[in-house]
């Protein structure tokens, strides 16, 4: 009677386990058609860069030259908002999906992401919806903890407060900046897109420090010695300069920096109010019209 027992539990166990295998691997199937149209239109995009690439390496003209990197990144906006509207059908598939295990992995790979910046509270909304089974389980925890990363590192919360030793041996804290409008721009000296921001943050600087504008540099994986010597060639020794790895500090993580360039903006009272996510025309823009909202308006 036991032996019978045991084997009924046993077939019940391996049918819902094969079962839950069936359903998750329909559900993938589900994903993967809900993500052709937007990756057609993605692959399009990418083909159109790829050929204004190949038109400015090859225009000597600097004002068309010029023309053509506008309309790179014209395309890039515009794939960048493909994402985005991917993103919200990934949004309502998820919670549809409420037990899906693949519909919480379809939401947690942009949970970092530019795409994902300004939809936290649609995140933990998504998330909440998931079942106790989901939500307990250990790719349901790490996802609980993104977002609490996210939820401390976004607009309208308080940064961070970090301490970290600076290039010439000095100890900086966030503290150190109070009453005084922080960019702290993340970056590293191989991340050829932060480098080619420099020129334009060199500007905001010469032009607002005196107002009280300061930036906080802060080195993400990147060498020692290259980053020192990226600092001298680009001329940027007037700000503070930080390096952190994983073994001295928590910055990278509690500021959510999954990749760079990483901005963000902290008013005189600590309050983060602005916030870009990888380079481009639209992010420059953005943030220089707000510092200059900021002092031309003080």
């Amino acid at each position: 009677m036991k032996q019978l027992q045991f084997c009924l539990i046993a077939i019940i166990f391996f049918t819902s386990h094969f079962i839950f295998a069936q359903d998750e691997a329909t559900v993938e199937k589900e994903i993967i058609e809900l993500h052709k149209p937007s990756q057609k239109i993605q692959d399009s995009i990418v083909k159109l860069q790829k050929e204004c690439n190949l038109r400015i390496e090859a225009e000597k003209d600097s004002i068309k030259r010029y023309q053509l990197v506008l309309r790179l990144d014209s395309l890039e906006n515009t794939k960048d908002q493909n994402a985005i509207n991917q993103l919200k059908l990934d949004f309502d598939f998820a919670r549809k999906h409420p037990n899906s295990m693949s519909a919480l992995r379809l939401i947690r790979v942009s949970v970092g992401r530019f795409v994902g910046m300004n939809f936290y509270d649609t995140f933990v909304e998504v998330y909440q919806n998931f079942s106790p089974e989901i939500k307990t389980s250990q790719e349901g925890k790490e996802m609980a903890e993104k977002l609490k990363y996210f939820n401390q590192s976004k607009v309208g919360s308080i940064a961070p407060k970090f301490t970290l030793i600076d290039m010439n041996g000095k100890t900086v804290s966030l503290d150190d900046f109070k009453g005084k409008y922080v960019l702290i721009d993340f970056w590293a000296s191989w991340c050829g897109p932060c480098r080619e921001e420099l020129p334009y943050i060199k500007e905001l600087y010469k032009k607002y420090h005196n107002q009280g504008f300061e930036i906080i540099s802060v080195a993400k994986d990147d060498k020692t010695e290259s980053w020192k010597k990226a600092i001298v060639n680009e001329n940027i020794e007037s700000w503070n300069h930080l390096f952190a790895t994983k073994d001295n500090s928590t910055i990278i993580t509690d500021y959510f920096v999954n990749g760079i360039p990483h901005k963000l903006l902290i008013d005189k009272n600590g309050l983060i109010i602005g916030k870009w996510k990888g380079s481009g025309e639209i992010n420059k823009h953005d943030l220089q019209k707000l510092i200059k909202t900021i002092f031309e308006a003080e």
